[in-house]
């Protein structure tokens, strides 16, 4: 895997449980799509990340719904965090011209002194195809307390132009903002949605970049949008062994897979660190094999544990 070579921010304690809502707003927009961009065939190793023929493939995405399981992977003497566990269900769907995503999470951290700390994160998003539009929800709970309520509408002036988002009131926020009113966050030229960049990141991988950055505006956090880099290494192994099962028994085949590491920055801060970073294998396909997500601190892994295959609409 190709490691950023900027330094990860690192969280406080008590910090570190709302240090894990904008990864998991993030995560659940980039791992719920699967695109098709080297046809349904598959299993040859690549070499430095470039599929041959690929320039003709058109990237498809699929509809499926999967669920992923959470554990704590690493995590530092000085976090307190002595376990974690969860998990991430989620559907993907399409109409004739928009992509629909429903999300659900729950994550609970046990910390050694402390107890555990429960969060229920909820998210919906509804994307126009041709990148324009952009209707989003998230709801927040701590143990059991709603801590975050966001809902809102984004739009883009033209393809490759400036846009802006709408929060719209009343709206409950972590971050002290004063929900009573509307609020508007001006997205700079450029700026993509979340299947808009998961598109643009599978092209850059298959053209065999390297190194990917773009801003992307996903709602899930008022923090949004986002500065995110993306380094692609080398083709991996295979699948094995009981995930290749599952995923041979959601009628997906074999595929090479490529480790990318995303670091986000938020655009409007002035801090040089990301906000977290995210490690995940991107099969040829566009379904992520493996997820890490790393705030410095502590680690969290992600496995798929299942995954259905659903039908698209009939255009």
């Amino acid at each position: 895997m190709t490691h950023m070579t900027h330094p990860k921010r690192r969280c406080r304690p008590h910090a570190m449980t709302a240090a894990v809502l904008p990864a998991l707003a993030t995560l659940a927009t980039l791992t719920m799509m699967a695109a098709l961009p080297f046809g349904q065939g598959g299993g040859q190793a690549l070499a430095a990340g470039r599929a041959p023929g690929i320039e003709s493939e058109v990237i498809r995405l699929v509809p499926h719904r999967a669920l992923y399981r959470m554990t704590l992977k690493t995590a530092n003497s000085g976090s307190g965090l002595a376990a974690a566990k969860g998990a991430m269900q989620y559907r993907f769907t399409e109409t004739c011209d928009a992509w629909t995503v429903g999300t659900n999470i729950f994550l609970r951290l046990h910390y050694a002194e402390t107890g555990d700390v429960d969060i229920a994160w909820s998210f919906a998003a509804v994307e126009t195809k041709d990148g324009l539009g952009y209707r989003f929800r998230m709801t927040h709970k701590r143990q059991g307390r709603l801590v975050e309520s966001l809902k809102g509408t984004a739009a883009i002036a033209s393809a490759g132009g400036a846009g802006e988002a709408r929060f719209e009131a009343p709206f409950e926020s972590s971050g002290g903002e004063d929900g009573k009113t509307a609020a508007t966050v001006a997205l700079p030229k450029g700026t993509l949605f979340p299947t808009a960049h998961l598109k643009a990141m599978i092209e850059a991988g298959r053209k065999g970049t390297r190194f990917f950055a773009e801003t992307v505006f996903d709602g899930a956090s008022l923090k949004n949008p986002y500065r995110v880099s993306a380094a692609i290494g080398n083709s991996r192994a295979p699948l094995s062994g009981d995930t290749l099962a599952l995923f041979r028994a959601a009628g997906l085949e074999q595929a090479a897979a490529w480790p990318v590491r995303l670091a986000f920055f938020p655009v409007r801060s002035r801090q040089p660190e990301p906000e977290f970073e995210l490690g995940i294998d991107y099969r040829a396909d566009g379904v992520a094999e493996r997820i890490t997500q790393d705030y410095g601190a502590f680690t969290i892994a992600m496995r798929p544990d299942e995954i259905e295959v659903l039908d698209r609409p009939d255009c």
